[in-house]
């Protein structure tokens, strides 16, 4: 479960972003947030994943307050986070099978089971036969299943979706929200999502 209680964050020249944010995400649940461009939705995600640290507040993860981990228990606690952009961040010099399996090798994951996660992940996201190919290579869509396969790499619990189909067309939005209600309902995966 992830819980924010009295959340702000206010960066520099005193913009605040996000004010005073209180809310419970059950596990299991889908969950959207959802507001006007600039409203702070991305920053709200980000602060979940403490890639921006909140100014106030605070944010519990599995009944663990986050804010005060040290550098060392962050980063075992970000392996339980999976995070998709809407930008989708793969590396270009790297193929699909190697942008999957990044995370894995980060970890210091076993060839053999990296090789078989990797395998899995691909054919969840309908992508086996695209394994060899490279991110320019591929649809908009396509980038975007990559990005959530590598974003579930060391099975995660939650999944934090920022505007993860902003720069897709009408139908390739739905398949992959599809895709991401298909990995809540089988995998178990708490997904927050920042709809476009």
């Amino acid at each position: 479960m992830i819980e924010l209680k009295n959340v702000t964050k206010i960066y520099p020249i005193s913009v605040k972003a996000i004010e005073d944010i209180n809310l419970t995400i059950n596990d299991g649940e889908i969950f959207g947030v959802i507001g006007l461009s600039g409203a702070g939705k991305s920053t709200l995600v980000r602060c979940i994943s403490l890639l921006e640290k909140p100014t106030t507040g605070e944010i519990t993860i599995d009944e663990q307050n986050i804010s005060s981990l040290n550098k060392k228990d962050l980063l075992r606690m970000r392996k339980n986070i999976g995070m998709v952009f809407q930008n989708f961040n793969l590396l270009q010099q790297r193929n699909v099978y190697k942008n999957v399996r990044l995370p894995l090798e980060i970890n210091h994951v076993k060839n053999k089971d990296s090789d078989k996660r990797v395998k899995e992940l691909l054919a969840l996201v309908n992508l086996e036969d695209k394994a060899k190919a490279y991110p320019s290579e591929l649809s908009g869509g396509q980038c975007q299943r990559v990005a959530i396969a590598r974003a579930l790499a060391n099975n995660p619990k939650y999944l934090l979706c920022d505007e993860a189909t902003s720069a897709l067309d009408p139908d390739t939005t739905d398949s992959i929200l599809h895709l991401l209600r298909k990995i809540n309902k089988e995998l178990g995966v708490t997904t927050i999502i920042i709809p476009h």
